[in-house]
């Protein structure tokens, strides 16, 4: 039983570090693709925006599930549409206290502390919102 218990702590890890890098990468391109939505469309260019980044979103985490869990999930688009507007809200709240303690207690050490404490939580997180669209 332990050794189960440090396999998945140890998934939960890599999926939440290989989540956060893989986003990294792929929001700084949402961010020009967003930036030119706005400007060509206002408020429908907005609207659009976000629906490809819960795309992203759920098209991402839905890929690492499958490779780090061997669980696939539904992949239709309204599945992923729902799948990375869930992950989204569900991110938010559970980065809230790692929010307030960064404005607390400013400064490097902390940042790093964080972040390598919310791998383990988007790990969680994410793995239990695809849980939701398991096939």
């Amino acid at each position: 039983m332990e050794e189960s218990f440090w396999r998945n702590v140890s998934k939960y890890f890599l999926h939440g570090i290989l989540f956060s890098i893989i986003f990294l990468v792929l929001a700084l391109v949402w961010v020009f693709v967003f930036a030119l939505l706005v400007v060509v469309g206002l408020f429908i260019g907005l609207i659009i925006g976000f629906i490809v980044l819960f795309f992203i979103l759920g098209g991402l985490n839905s890929f690492l599930t499958d490779i780090i869990w061997a669980a696939s999930t539904k992949t239709a688009w309204t599945s992923l549409l729902g799948h990375g507007f869930a992950l989204f809200i569900t991110l938010i709240v559970a980065h809230i206290p790692a929010t307030v303690i960064n404005l607390v207690v400013p400064g490097l050490a902390t940042t790093i502390v964080l972040f390598i404490v919310n791998a383990f939580i988007d790990g969680f997180v994410a793995k239990n919102v695809a849980n939701w669209w398991q096939d």
